[in-house]
């Protein structure tokens, strides 16, 4: 089983943001060519959302190609309309407006950032502590901040670029981009791996003549159908409604919706408010693909893998999934159990039960002790320390790498930069201390440079860099 694996006041002046951002790479940081960022996003909290919204119609959107995406965000209060019961669908988003939505869909409440004061000065008031969640879960990077403009209209390959990195997709084919797109040959690396990302999972689509138009504004429009699809792709969906006729049918979970459980759990139960019996011409052999097990993985419910048997009987008021003894849960993960609906009825009336679905009756399970799982040069000048969780900023974090020590025995060798994504510390090493084919270095922290973990110099770990 695999381990699990989330600015806008008058911008400062150029001088002054030189000098905070001082330790601020302009290029493209290493961590971005290392695939992308699921820092700590792996879950997109619907819950959050299903607020009692009041929604009506917007009088200009009726005939609008993206009216059904659009009522949908506005009825689990992700975007907001103007006065007049006025949506504006063609007018520009900007980049403040793109992440404060960004961040509604995003399940990142940490703010633990050493440029909070800066962050706060970049940004309005308006957005809350979205500017600072996103900062922490990376999907706003250091060289970003730089440049911020945040009142400028967001494009297309921008809104592409932070979708993917809350997304934490694996392993982006660049064949179906590629084939398709015939200004392809405008982006950078990274850019093109960021557009083929969205394209692929079908959420960022271009026009019928083959053109992406990544520079492009994005309008308020096309941005409700892109957060409509990043949540609900491949399953992304991650239900968390009320149980269906749970105060009718069920009196109990256990565990509870929404808690955290210990890795040992291996017994689930539904306790019914009344005793339960089969519909009539179903039985106990159409439990097992009845009930379901899954786990929440690369934003998405999928198969759990787990070997569990199922225990009812008619005319009792419980039923319970209880694990293989040879089965345990992973550590930080989150877990949903179904159950059909159509099988079970109460037992004295005819009064079907309508099931439990994917992702209704979620739990998360208790974090297993940070730790390394590997140190990898990726190149000449890069180093990624990966852990076998997500990992967030210790008070010393510096991005230029500073309390970071690379060593080529009892030389230290220089780190220009430092950067974290998901489970992943990168370190980008100065270009006069390029690592050398076949030869062994060590890696370790002075201070509190990853949360909650320490790697002292006694305990540094080796690596041999292979070209």
């Amino acid at each position: 089983m695999k381990k699990l694996t989330k600015l806008m006041v008058t911008l400062l002046s150029v001088c002054l943001l030189t000098t905070l951002l001082a330790s601020a790479a302009w290029a493209t940081p290493p961590w971005m060519k290392e695939k992308q960022l699921p820092p700590g996003l792996q879950m997109l909290q619907q819950s959050r959302h299903h607020q009692n919204t009041y929604v009506y119609s917007f009088i200009d959107v009726q005939n609008h190609w993206a009216k059904k995406e659009i009522e949908k965000m506005q009825s689990k209060g992700i975007m907001k309309g103007y006065e007049h019961q006025l949506f504006k669908p063609q007018k520009p988003v900007t980049k403040n407006e793109a992440i404060a939505i960004i961040m509604r869909v995003v399940d990142h409440k940490d703010t633990s950032t050493d440029k909070a004061e800066l962050i706060k000065k970049i940004f309005p008031s308006w957005m809350g502590s979205a500017p600072l969640q996103a900062y922490d879960a990376g999907i706003i990077a250091d060289w970003e901040l730089m440049a911020w403009n945040g009142n400028k209209p967001a494009t297309r390959i921008e809104v592409a670029m932070w979708l993917c990195r809350a997304s934490g997709d694996k392993n982006v084919s660049l064949k179906e981009m590629l084939s398709f797109a015939k200004d392809a040959d405008q982006l950078s690396k990274d850019e093109l791996y960021y557009a083929a990302a969205m394209y692929n999972r079908g959420i960022m689509r271009g026009t019928p003549e083959g053109y992406f138009n990544p520079f492009k504004p994005i309008s308020r429009g096309e941005f409700a159908v892109m957060i409509s699809r990043f949540i609900s792709t491949d399953d992304l969906d991650n239900d968390t409604d009320d149980v269906k006729d749970s105060k009718e049918f069920i009196k109990e979970l256990s565990p509870a919706k929404n808690s955290k459980v210990a890795v040992d759990t291996n017994k689930f139960a539904v306790r019914f408010t009344d005793d339960m019996a089969f519909v009539d011409g179903k039985d106990m052999e159409d439990l097992p693909a009845a009930v379901k097990i899954f786990k929440y993985q690369n934003n998405k419910w999928v198969d759990a893998g787990l070997e569990y048997a199922i225990v009812f009987t008619e005319k009792d008021d419980e039923l319970t999934v209880k694990l293989d003894n040879s089965e345990t849960l992973d550590h930080n993960a989150k877990y949903c159990i179904s159950i059909a609906g159509g099988i079970l009825q109460k037992d004295d009336e005819d009064n079907v039960f309508e099931g439990i679905n994917k992702g209704q009756w979620a739990f998360t399970t208790e974090n297993a002790e940070l730790a390394v799982d590997q140190v990898k040069a990726t190149d000449a000048t890069t180093v990624v320390v990966m852990f076998n969780q997500n990992i967030s900023k210790g008070k010393d974090f510096d991005a230029s790498g500073n309390g970071i020590h690379v060593m080529d025995g009892d030389t230290e060798l220089d780190v220009d930069a430092a950067s974290i994504s998901g489970n992943k510390l990168t370190i980008t090493l100065d270009t006069d201390d390029s690592l050398k084919d076949g030869e062994e270095y060590k890696v370790w922290f002075s201070g509190d440079i990853i949360k909650d973990f320490t790697l002292d110099e006694d305990a540094a770990i080796e690596f041999e860099y292979q070209d």
